[in-house]
Order: structure tokens, then C-alpha cells, then sequence
């Protein structure tokens, strides 16, 4: 079984440590861009709508506009016989089934307003039929049939069954607007608060991760300041040590050394030459007792000089 090193196992620990605040605040990053889309697509979403319904309180308000142009124009017509106000009344009819069918566009995602509508097609056709009748009895009997036929408010009875359908439609699209815009707005909060954390979260991250890096830098320049100091240290070391190796040929009677130009010298000499070592002579037990005759005599003849003369 292999074994990995405890230092080897403790710097990739470190490695990763040092690294850590730099990969945590790039998946942070990441997760705040994500749920920002996120949100941002929420806020779209709650715009749009809130949008969409304003443009159908807009629609029903011009509807509602547009009714009133036909009941006030058949109304001057059939009572002062003003032509305009026939025109009025025609071009507004002509209009209505081009406003009806953008309110129904507009609410196909709602099966309620849609209900609403259906009740505000049948009132229009009643509207309609009485429209036609009075003008229809203006023309064949007069003014005063008419205001005799309009005592019986069987006229603003149908417009007002009208009117109000359109008051329900609008009151509940104004009810759906302020609930849009309330999702908006907090739509809107949710995403500022979030990028705010994201980014703050972040910035103590990359901080962090700054800080690591930079002691790290530190330690690493420390480092090579104490290597270089070292392989300096062994250089000098180096320079001044002077080794011995290889063959070295020596004369196997005299002793003496052949260097490498060719000369021979003393073993005394070559060393020397070689090292920085140096010799102090002295004599070995078995030389001494072989040798100690003549060594009696050298120190004798030390000790007379006179005698020897």
C-alpha cells in the first residue's frame, strides 16, 4: 500500500485552502447571476401584466366611452332630429364590435372577465334593439312618441344594465392592477435586495481571497529569499572545499606521486597541492624502533656539537 507523505498531504490541504475564498466567491457570483436572471424574469413577468391590464381598464373606458357616443347621439337625433347626431350614433356603433373584440383579447387568461363580457353582449344587443326601435318610431311618429316611449325608462334601464357590466369589468381589472403592482414592486425589492447581499458577499469573499493570496506571496518570497541565501551559503562552501579523487599513480618504492603535468613529486607535496590539508611529521612505533639507533645518533650529535668538531 502506498503511503503519500504527511507534508505532501498537508500542503495540498493548504493549496486548497488558499484557493477556497476565490472558487466560493465565483459560485456565489454564479448563484446571484442565476437567481437575478431569475428574479429579473419574475419582474418582467409582473411588468408585463401589470401593463396588460392597464390597457384593459383603457379598453373598457373607451368602450364605456363609446356607449355613451350611442346612446347621446340617438338620443339629440330622435328628440331635435340633429343629423349629427345620427352620424355620432352610427359611427360609434360601426366602432363598438372593433372594442368588443379587444376586450376579448385582451382577457382570454381571465375565465371570469370573459363571463362578464358574454353578459355585456347581451346587453348591447338589447341596447341595440331599443336603439333601433326608437329610432324607428322617431321616423314613423315623431318626437313626441318618443319622449311618450322614454317615460317608461325601458331605455335607461338597458344602457344602465350596459354601464354597469363595464363598471364590474373595470373595478375588477383595477382590483388585478394594484395586485400586479404590488407583485412588481416586490419583484423589484426582492432582485435589489439580492444583488446587493450577492455583491457585499462577494466582495468579502475576493477580500478574503486577496488577502490570502498575498500572504502566501509573502511566504513564498520569504522562502526563496532563505533558498537563495542557502545555495549561496553551499557555494561558498563549495568554493572552499578542495577534494581528493580518482587514481592517483604512486611509485611503489619511493612513494612519490605523478601529477597531472607529468612530474612526479612527493606524496607531502601533492596532497597539499590538491587540499587545503598540511602535514606535521612525526614518526610511527615501528619506525621508531627500527630506526632508533640512527635516531640515538641524530640526537646525540644535536646535543655535542662542539664534539663533532
Amino acid at each position: 500500500m502506498i503511503q503519500v507523505p504527511e507534508q505532501t498531504t498537508r500542503r495540498e490541504v493548504l493549496y486548497f485552502l488558499r484557493w477556497l475564498p476565490v472558487i466560493g466567491s465565483v459560485i456565489l457570483m454564479v448563484m446571484v447571476a442565476f437567481i437575478a436572471t431569475g428574479t429579473m424574469a419574475k419582474l418582467r413577468s409582473a411588468t408585463y401584466w401589470r401593463e396588460h391590464t392597464f390597457q384593459e381598464i383603457l379598453a373598457a373606458h373607451s368602450y364605456e366611452d363609446n356607449l355613451i357616443n350611442i346612446q347621446s347621439g340617438m338620443r339629440d337625433f330622435v328628440t331635435t332630429g340633429d343629423a349629427d347626431g345620427l352620424a355620432l350614433c352610427q359611427r360609434s356603433i360601426k366602432l363598438e364590435p372593433q372594442l368588443f373584440d379587444q376586450l376579448v383579447d385582451l382577457t382570454r387568461d381571465n375565465p371570469a372577465q370573459q363571463e362578464r363580457l358574454k353578459a355585456l353582449s347581451t346587453a348591447m344587443k338589447d341596447v341595440f334593439a331599443y336603439d333601433a326601435r326608437l329610432i324607428d318610431v322617431y321616423k314613423a311618429q315623431g318626437a313626441e312618441v318618443v319622449l311618450n316611449t322614454e317615460q317608461t325608462d325601458e331605455g335607461r334601464t338597458t344602457t344602465d344594465r350596459a354601464l354597469d357590466i363595464l363598471k364590474e369589468f373595470s373595478g375588477e381589472e383595477e382590483k388585478l392592477l394594484d395586485a400586479r403592482d404590488t407583485a412588481e414592486q416586490a419583484n423589484y425589492h426582492n432582485a435589489e435586495h439580492q444583488l446587493i447581499l450577492g455583491s457585499m458577499l462577494a466582495a468579502v469573499l475576493l477580500l478574503l481571497a486577496n488577502y490570502m493570496v498575498s500572504r502566501e506571496m509573502a511566504r513564498r518570497r520569504r522562502m526563496e529569499t532563505e533558498r537563495e541565501k542557502l545555495i549561496a551559503e553551499l557555494q561558498r562552501t563549495l568554493a572552499e572545499v578542495k577534494t581528493l579523487s580518482g587514481l592517483i599513480p604512486i611509485c611503489a618504492w619511493c612513494k612519490n606521486v605523478r601529477n597531472d603535468q607529468g612530474y612526479w613529486q612527493t606524496v607531502e607535496l601533492y596532497v597539499h597541492s590538491h587540499s587545503d590539508a598540511n602535514f606535521s611529521h612525526s614518526i610511527c612505533p615501528n619506525c621508531q624502533e627500527k630506526f632508533k639507533d640512527e635516531i640515538a645518533k641524530a640526537a646525540g650529535g644535536m646535543e655535542n656539537p662542539t664534539s663533532r668538531e
